[in-house]
């Protein structure tokens, strides 16, 4: 299974490297106000993947913190219960089985 992904991952390599080799032609990216940008068209390819990456990071961040926040609510809610739930140690009532194994060396 580890030799099949680690050729899984030599394959992607590859087929990266003949996209990056293919797409070597300039282009040009006509901005606001008359800006131009001419880059090499896979740099172009790369920002655009990586800004939509972090878009779609940005937009998934207040679900996710929303998650968090209710799981740590729960959990604190569970903490809670089951502490109240355990009887107190002065309270607790003397073992009515015999003990079996010495006390204090006697």
């Amino acid at each position: 299974m580890r030799i099949l992904s680690w050729f899984l991952r030599l394959v992607a390599f590859l087929l990266f490297f003949g996209l990056a080799l293919n797409n070597l032609d300039s282009v040009t990216l006509h901005l606001l106000f008359g800006a131009e940008w001419r880059t090499p068209m896979i740099v172009l390819l790369l920002v655009v993947f990586a800004l939509g990456a972090v878009l779609g990071v940005l937009a998934l961040l207040p679900s996710w913190l929303r998650h968090r926040r209710r799981g740590s609510a729960a959990q604190r809610a569970t903490q809670t219960d089951v502490a109240a739930a355990k009887p107190a140690a002065d309270s607790a009532l003397p073992p009515s089985l015999p003990i079996d194994r010495p006390i204090d060396g006697v």
